[in-house]
């Protein structure tokens, strides 16, 4: 469970995003003086990890259920944010990472691109990987990377 919640928060911005939504949200509600848009927040937050959950549970299902392709990665980015794995004093900091890709269906080219990647990804030297599909919409894909730590 607590991995899962995790991977719905690491995914991708909006998940970070609706976690601390939800964490001001609770803190609000509880605080002596409960500001008016602490249920709001708390809604806005929990809508947010919500919709990552559901599109994590995609991904997965796809890469369970869905044809898969060769594709090729066209370039890993890093994110610009810094995450620091600890909370007291300065650490070791780490960048998201997100492989773009480009893959072909029935002779049409598409592309996609994973979920935020917290450890780098070790690509092959042809930079050849298997791409997951929705064979009735194409232009869904997925990557079997994995997402958290």
């Amino acid at each position: 469970m607590f991995r899962m919640l995790s991977a719905i928060l690491l995914a991708s911005p909006a998940g970070m995003g609706g976690g601390i939504l939800c964490l001001l949200g609770l803190i609000w509600c509880f605080s002596p003086a409960p500001l008016p848009l602490a249920l709001v927040t708390l809604l806005a937050g929990g809508g947010l990890l919500f919709l990552m959950g559901y599109a994590l549970r995609r991904d997965r299902v796809l890469v369970q259920r869905g044809d898969s392709v060769t594709g090729h990665a066209v370039k890993v980015t890093r994110s610009i944010a810094k995450f620091s794995l600890t909370l007291s004093t300065p650490g070791p900091e780490i960048h998201p990472c997100r492989i773009h890709y480009r893959y072909t269906v029935d002779g049409i080219a598409y592309t996609g691109r994973s979920r935020l990647l917290w450890v780098p990804p070790v690509l092959p030297k042809d930079r050849r990987i298997r791409v997951y599909f929705d064979p009735r919409k194409p232009a869904r894909s997925a990557l079997d990377f994995p997402i958290i730590l």
